[in-house]
């Protein structure tokens, strides 16, 4: 989901509002929502708690300061790079590609968490075209009547092995005339 202002970043900041029973929200990247924190428009826990914690909002800046995705000063001015390309996060998040493969390690928290809130999870499910589904579906039903065969011999269950060894045979014939 790209940022609703620049409309060139992915936005990694979403923020709800509710004024007078109006209720907006925003889906914003960092810098954006920076920039409006910088100006008062956008309220973040970072400010709230050091508004009630002066002596301590440098340790709330460290503790809470990227919470909502949005960098602080100090991040900004410390920004790591990528030792292969010498690519920062700021990059990665403006044109939406890692610079090479080292970056993933580098930038492996941040990158996860953009894209757990983008996706929703961090491992590739994958999606298999229509054509191919049955043919799958048969190979994942043949690998475990395979493991199931192989537990009932070591268990000397030979009754149930028969009768598993009968329908990997019908699976693997069926593969067989299909691949014809």
């Amino acid at each position: 989901m790209l940022c609703e202002k620049c409309k060139k970043r992915t936005a990694t900041v979403f923020y709800n509002e509710n004024i007078n029973g109006k209720t907006r929200a925003y889906s914003l990247c960092g810098d954006c929502a920076a920039k409006l924190r910088e100006k008062g428009n956008l309220q973040d826990i970072t400010s709230m708690i050091g508004s009630f914690a002066d002596p301590f909002s440098a340790l709330h800046n460290d503790l809470f300061g990227g919470f909502f995705g949005i960098p602080t000063a100090k991040s900004l001015s410390t920004a790591k790079k990528c030792e292969g390309c010498g690519c920062s996060y700021s990059d990665i998040a403006e044109t939406g590609k890692v610079g090479c493969p080292a970056c993933y390690e580098t930038f492996r928290d941040e990158l996860s968490r953009m894209i757990r809130s983008v996706h929703g999870t961090t491992v590739h499910t994958g999606s298999v075209p229509a054509r191919h589904r049955a043919k799958q579906a048969r190979a994942e039903e043949l690998k475990r009547l395979k493991k199931e065969l192989q537990d009932a011999v070591q268990k000397e269950d030979y009754e149930r092995a028969a009768t598993l060894r009968d329908e990997v045979r019908r699976l693997q014939n069926e593969s067989e005339k299909e691949d014809e």
